[in-house]
């Protein structure tokens, strides 16, 4: 059951790596204009004050966060196939706190898309759900006795 658990989570992370390096793509060409659904208004995301951290766009942010996900998680996934043992518990934890910080993150840039900016990025919400499945999927093995968060 882990195993199958550590491969969605690792297909989320694929999904959210390609959300993540669309809105990267349309935050670095300024005369892309991101696909909107017709759901909300990610022109004015995109084109907000929050849409920075200083003079990196939030979704490269994101690209960053996906990345680290995969490699945590490949990693999690080979290291039976590798070297024949268990992955250590550290790398269950560390997948766990990612995937809460880009939630809370992701959280927290909703609300501003909601109370703040008055637009809402499909784009930018389906990628938060995504990080928020991958944090809620990540939990048990972050509760699993050591040694059983690889099975």
């Amino acid at each position: 059951m882990r195993a199958r658990r550590l491969q969605l989570l690792l297909a989320l992370a694929i999904v959210g790596l390609g959300i993540a390096s669309y809105l990267t793509f349309v935050a670095l060409d300024r005369e892309a204009e991101p696909f909107c659904t017709g759901i909300g208004d990610c022109q004015r995301v995109q084109e907000s004050d929050y849409a920075t951290v200083g003079a990196v766009p939030v979704a490269a942010l994101g690209l960053g966060l996906y990345g680290g996900l995969i490699a945590l998680l490949g990693l999690r996934i080979m290291w039976r196939r590798v070297w024949g043992r268990r992955a250590p518990r550290a790398l269950a934890v560390w997948t766990f706190a990612l995937a809460l910080s880009g939630a809370l993150y992701s959280a927290y840039l909703t609300y501003l898309e909601l109370f703040v900016i008055d637009a809402v990025c499909a784009w930018c919400v389906a990628s938060a759900v995504v990080v928020a499945l991958i944090c809620v999927l990540a939990a048990p093995d972050v509760r699993a006795p050591e040694g059983a968060a690889e099975g």
